[in-house]
């Protein structure tokens, strides 16, 4: 019975830490596949984001930076610069998702 006990503590333990995961923008950098969208998204060290078609044009692009545990994308239309805030839900090395503003998840994995 104790070490149940004990297997349980430390399984809350482990939860708990993969709760308070610190995620930096270095997580995000590199080039992208979204689970909504054909064309790959290229996110920069220096906090810019592309999308690419694949000649290597760009389609729409934009600044992007994490504040806590959430993904902060801008985009300038007109003279405003719009901010789109979306939750990380998880990272990993090579994905990681989002929650969207209309309750939608968007999973990314990673390219390169």
């Amino acid at each position: 019975m104790k070490q149940r006990a004990r297997r349980s503590l430390v399984l809350l333990a482990l939860l708990g830490l993969a709760a308070c995961q610190r995620i930096s923008e270095r997580d995000f950098v590199g080039d992208w596949q979204s689970a909504r969208a054909v064309t790959p998204l290229h996110l920069a060290a220096n906090g810019e984001w592309e999308l690419r078609q694949a000649d290597g044009s760009v389609l729409q692009y934009g600044l992007w930076r994490v504040e806590g545990k959430t993904l902060v994308w801008s985009v300038r239309q007109g003279e405003r610069v719009i901010d789109d805030p979306t939750p990380v839900l998880a990272v990993e090395r090579d994905m990681f998702s989002v929650r969207e503003r209309d309750g939608a998840t968007t999973v990314f994995r990673r390219l390169r």
